[in-house]
């Protein structure tokens, strides 16, 4: 199931990373994207009642979008997020403990990473997909240097990425890319403009799956 899992992720290109100070606005931001044609969405642990979005969206949705549950830190988080459905966990860091119970669910782990020994430490841990974070703070240089040495390893850099960079990631060597904050327009999502946003994401989308400008 994980090999299935690992694919539909990958194709997806682009991950949106919700991380928002209350429910509410995790859902509408998921429905925007959802609406939009993403079909992977992560929610962030640090979302108040992040369990209860997971498992509304789940039922909303079933098995059409991959959900995923990021920010973890703790087995007892990953083992919580699983039990309300998650497809996938990501830590920002190499929290080695979530891999097994996401393998002995049939799901997906990825790992934080950021020097060449984290990655390798990464990929030691069975780590499905290495999340390479923050992206921003190495930059494009450094993802290309880590792509020269792991040629195998599935990328995920997240972090400062945006719709007006991913296709320089993508050249770097990502194979899939996270998109936070910069998804939605801060004022427009405060305004509840759901026509510019689902506009604003569908393009990002689109242009994800083309070609460069």
């Amino acid at each position: 199931m994980s090999d299935s899992l690992q694919n539909r992720l990958i194709q997806t290109r682009v991950v949106p990373v919700l991380r928002y100070g209350d429910a509410e606005s995790a859902l509408y931001a998921a429905d925007i994207a959802i609406r939009a044609g993403f079909e992977c969405i992560e929610l962030t642990w640090t979302i108040p009642n992040v369990l209860d979005v997971l498992r509304n969206l789940r039922q909303q949705h079933g098995a059409a979008v991959l959900l995923g549950v990021g920010t973890l830190m703790e087995e007892d988080q990953a083992q919580r997020a699983l039990d309300a459905g998650a497809d996938f966990l990501v830590s920002p860091g190499l929290a080695t403990d979530l891999v097994a119970p996401a393998h002995e669910a049939g799901k997906l782990c990825l790992l934080g990473a950021f020097t060449p020994s984290e990655v390798m430490a990464a990929i030691q841990a069975r780590a499905d997909i290495v999340k390479v974070f923050p992206a921003d703070t190495g930059g494009l240089t450094h993802l290309a240097a880590l792509r020269a040495v792991f040629s195998s390893t599935l990328f995920c850099p997240t972090g400062g990425v945006s719709a007006q960079n991913m296709h320089d990631y993508f050249r770097a060597g990502a194979n899939v890319v996270g998109i936070g904050s910069s998804l939605f327009d801060k004022q427009a999502f405060a305004a509840r403009d759901t026509d510019r946003l689902l506009a604003a994401a569908r393009h990002t989308l689109e242009a994800a799956h083309g070609k460069p400008a």
